[in-house]
């Protein structure tokens, strides 16, 4: 497939923090495209993603903002990517392409196909990419690099939007891979979603007195408990029955282990730690 130099005319970014952010740094860096404009809900937010290159203009009114766009890409909380679809959906020029950055799928794919009309293209997508750190401060053109990125299109999707999509990830230098919307959501609740809580569950299950003690292991263990709670609870709330399901599971593996340690039975505990240890040890190799 060929595409024309600059892969869009107008990309308007919705959500000028780290991920808005650093994807408008990195098309800016591969010249893909000819203007980006962003916006945010925080007006300090889009005037110092235009201070450090991250997007050319930034704009406070959304019709504006979007207006002529041949790309819109929804880079907020997924709670407020909903509210954005149902806000722009009337606004958007014909063949216009949609994306977003949500941690959860199901409900925004399913929220595009029902709020936007025929002519307005949407593509789901999950870049797996960010920090705990947050705001365009932490922003970089680099942060897609090596990541994986999961899109999730359905039946309904235009294939030439998909290719496209799928063309800027890969130039961004992310590894796209497709993925059903509902598989998606049911996967990140385990390898994503439970990471993430375990890490907010241990450091509220440790006393106070005792986190001056706490040292690299602890701190390199729970590092996402320092995300941001806003966004964490948006995604509990949008993905909520993979979320429990995956903290059953969890406390099924917990009572494992209790039992173990309780009974006293050498065997079963290391059984128990080797098989979490191999489990492990195969994330380096793949």
């Amino acid at each position: 497939m060929v595409f024309q130099r600059h892969l869009f005319r107008k990309v308007t970014i919705l959500g000028t923090g780290l991920l808005g952010g650093s994807i408008g740094l990195a098309l800016k860096k591969n010249g893909l495209a000819e203007k980006v404009v962003g916006m945010s809900r925080h007006e300090a937010s889009a005037r110092a993603a235009v201070a450090m290159g991250a997007i050319d203009i930034a704009e406070t009114d959304l019709q504006k903002a979007i207006a002529g766009a041949d790309l819109v890409i929804l880079a907020a909380p997924v709670k407020v990517i909903l509210e954005n679809i149902r806000d722009i959906a009337r606004h958007l020029r014909r063949d216009c392409i949609v994306t977003d950055v949500g941690s959860t799928k199901s409900f925004v794919v399913d929220a595009a196909q029902k709020h936007f009309p025929a002519h307005v293209l949407f593509v789901g997508s999950h870049p797996m990419a960010g920090s705990e750190k947050s705001g365009v401060a932490h922003a970089s053109a680099d942060l897609f690099k090596g990541a994986s990125v999961i899109m999730t299109p359905t039946a309904k999707t235009n294939k030439l939007a998909k290719d496209k999509v799928k063309h800027l990830w890969t130039k961004l230098g992310a590894e796209v891979r497709i993925m059903d919307p509902v598989k998606h959501d049911e996967v990140m609740a385990f390898v994503s979603h439970l990471p993430h809580l375990a890490a907010f569950a241990m450091m509220r299950a440790i006393p106070d007195e005792f986190l001056p003690y706490g040292s690299t292991g602890l701190k390199d263990t729970t590092r996402v408990a320092a995300s941001s709670s806003k966004m964490w609870g948006d995604i509990c709330l949008s993905n909520y029955r993979n979320v429990l399901k995956s903290i059953d599971e969890m406390a099924k593996s917990l009572a494992d282990l209790r039992k173990a340690i309780l009974e006293h039975d050498e065997e079963a505990l290391a059984e128990y730690l080797n098989q979490a240890k191999g489990r492990r040890e195969s994330l380096d190799k793949k």
